[in-house]
């Protein structure tokens, strides 16, 4: 999944139950639950405490475990930079390699206009109560590289 907060990845990812789920927000909302607070308490929580690295080794575990038990998965966060995708799919494969295992990878591109986004936000926050503040989803689409196959990907599908 390729796109900004509120370009609809999640909506995406929960449309196609064949897949195991990798995302931080889910782990975030795990948490959120176990405490009894908001989504937006919780990642609070998590920032005040310097507890990203516990956040990103439980999605890493998630996703080296589907690799090495031949699960199909998808990969739900925002992926904006170029060289932050590269990285990962460079990471992946060689772990894949490492255990002998085999990956192809396919990129879901969310390359909505700017408004459509800001619609879904205030939607997803009334329902939720999941607050993401507008510069940072201005900082997002204004750092948002475009995913090429030269970055590694089998395949891009792109959702306007």
């Amino acid at each position: 999944m390729i796109g900004v907060s509120g370009s609809g990845k999640t909506t995406w990812v929960n449309s196609h139950k064949e897949y195991v789920v990798c995302s931080t927000d889910s782990i975030i909302e795990q948490l959120a639950e176990s405490m009894g607070v908001s989504y937006t308490e919780a990642f609070n929580y998590v920032q005040n405490k310097k507890k990203f690295d516990y956040i990103t080794n439980k999605f890493f575990e998630k996703i080296r475990e589907c690799i090495l038990n031949d699960k199909d998965f998808v990969i739900d966060r925002t992926h904006l930079k170029r060289n932050i995708r590269i990285s990962l799919i460079n990471e992946l494969k060689t772990f894949a390699i490492e255990h002998g295992k085999h990956l192809e990878l396919f990129a879901v591109s969310f390359e909505l206009p700017q408004n459509t986004i800001f619609k879904r936000l205030k939607n997803r926050e009334r329902k939720t109560g999941k607050f993401i503040p507008k510069e940072v989803i201005l900082g997002q689409i204004n750092s948002f590289d475009i995913p090429t196959a030269d970055e590694g990907f089998d395949k891009i599908d792109r959702i306007n």
